[in-house]
């Protein structure tokens, strides 16, 4: 079987899956890394307040070493991110907000990233996809979110799809009760944001963002009108080549500082069992 997951930036499906994939590999499963918004931007028209990520060239070879290191094949689609594309933000913050009145048509690439699974399900019929929960309201992540669940329930394929709890899901309890799925996932132990002051302010910021956009109002009852189960996948005698991938990121490990970091991952699998976390559907 061939297991597809899809991200929305460099690193987003290492630090979400990396376990999983690792434990895939070993038992000699195909794995497949597609990370949808790699496309490098213009530094020239940006303001300097957005460059801090947008060194496309160096996270690619990052990624690449990461993912070499999990032994995962992998392909950038190279669309553009909504951080970088016109109109431009006015706070890269502003990501975390979903302009709830203009309905799905603001997510732009949905018919593109659909063509893109059309193709997985033409070569590999009983693929399994992997894909973001949309947790923090990050637009990219929201995006990719919506088109698989709208795939998954106009195709009727829903023993081939997970989806996975985004790295900003696994910061922050808070972050998780403000997601329509995300508040299914019951808190355990201390919150792992709560790690350091600077996930802390880091999650009190996006909290304050995405409070009130309930990104599940953008959808026809057909996409809501489900059953949703949590899976947990054990990752037990993997974390230290997850981390170790995760180490190949170092543009962002720098940004956070891996220490803090370290401290973040130890506490979140304590809370769950060393389990990566993924939701799985039905109709109700």
């Amino acid at each position: 079987m061939q297991h597809v997951f899809v991200g929305a930036h460099l690193d987003d499906v290492v630090c979400s899956c990396g376990g999983t994939i690792a434990k895939l590999v070993y038992n000699r499963e195909d794995v497949l890394v597609i990370t949808v918004y790699t496309r490098e931007p213009n530094l020239d028209t940006l303001p300097k307040k957005f460059h801090k990520f947008a060194n496309y060239d160096l996270r690619k070879k990052e990624d690449k070493a990461a993912l070499d290191k999990l032994s995962a094949d992998y392909k950038w689609m190279d669309i553009e991110e909504r951080a970088y594309r016109t109109p431009i933000l006015k706070r890269p913050t502003d990501v975390f907000k979903i302009d709830l009145s203009k309905g799905l048509k603001q997510f732009l690439n949905i018919k593109e990233l659909q063509n893109e699974i059309d193709g997985i399900f033409e070569k590999v019929p009983n693929a399994k996809i992997y894909a973001p929960l949309g947790i923090g309201n990050h637009f990219d992540h929201v995006e990719l979110f919506l088109t698989s669940l709208m795939y998954m329930v106009d195709n009727a394929l829903f023993d081939n799809f997970l989806f996975y709890l985004d790295s900003y899901g696994m910061f922050s309890t808070r972050m998780r009760k403000k997601h329509y799925l995300g508040k299914l996932i019951i808190s355990r132990g201390k919150s792992p944001d709560t790690s350091s002051l600077r996930w802390f302010m880091m999650t009190t910021v996006i909290n304050s963002m995405i409070s009130g956009n309930k990104i599940e109002t953008l959808l026809p009852s057909k996409y809501l009108d489900l059953e949703w189960e949590i899976v947990t996948n054990s990752i037990k005698g993997y974390e230290k080549l997850k981390r170790s991938s995760l180490d190949c990121y170092q543009s962002q490990v720098k940004l956070f500082g891996k220490k803090a970091l370290d401290k973040f991952f130890r506490r979140f699998y304590q809370n769950w069992d060393n389990s990566e976390i993924y939701m799985h559907s039905k109709i109700s």
